[in-house]
């Protein structure tokens, strides 16, 4: 599956925030938010946000489909990604076991993808487009819009988001060129906190100053 970026997303970590596991009730609740604070931060930067349904995310078990096709389960097996090619609409796949282990690698994992959401409704916005954007500008960028739509969560809250986020960075010395790259724990927070100190316009005009390369 494909982002807009036409690399594959995925949100890697091993560890996640031991806050207790998160349920389908909880995510379906993540994405509500998301789409609700999309819906309005979209001003920020320029375009209409179109909220993604709630049948559009899902498991391999709930029979999540794209352009038909089913998705398996292999295919986010410790992951999540997003497809806008899909025939039925911009689909955002996850496996829930991954997402499970706690709220906050819920959290953090959807608040990632769906960065990666904004960025297939408004192509122009993603930094990776730029004539020297790199892939892994794509995946900090969506970190960056977490960190903006995690601004508005309680400062506790705010610090579990962080660490989940630096538990999925890349382990040990990864090419930045690497189309797979995610970036270290240090790049990782580092774009997280461009977009919660800066908002979702900061993770256009401000993030490029802060990558890596």
């Amino acid at each position: 599956m494909f982002a807009a970026t036409s690399l594959v997303v995925l949100s890697c970590g091993d560890d996640s925030a031991g806050d207790g596991a998160s349920s389908n009730d909880e995510i379906a609740a993540i994405v509500d938010d998301l789409n609700d604070y999309w819906s309005q931060a979209d001003d920020d930067l320029g375009f209409d946000y179109e909220p993604v349904p709630l049948e559009r995310v899902g498991t391999a078990a709930d029979g999540l489909t794209c352009s038909l096709e089913p998705i398996e389960a292999e295919e986010v097996a410790d992951n999540a990604f997003v497809d806008p090619s899909c025939s039925e609409g911009i689909t955002v796949a996850y496996d829930p076991a991954y997402l499970g282990e706690s709220l906050a690698r819920a959290e953090a994992t959807m608040a990632h993808e769906w960065g990666h959401v904004i960025q297939a409704q408004a192509a122009d916005l993603d930094i990776s487009n730029d004539p020297d954007g790199l892939p892994i500008d794509a995946e900090l960028q969506a970190d960056c819009f977490a960190g903006a739509w995690a601004a508005e969560r309680a400062e506790a809250d705010i610090e579990r988001l962080r660490t989940d986020t630096a538990k999925a960075g890349d382990e040990g010395e990864v090419d930045i060129e690497d189309p797979h790259a995610h970036g270290t724990p240090e790049d990782r927070t580092a774009a997280f906190d461009v977009g919660l100190d800066g908002g979702p316009a900061a993770c256009v005009n401000e993030l490029l100053d802060t990558l890596p390369g």
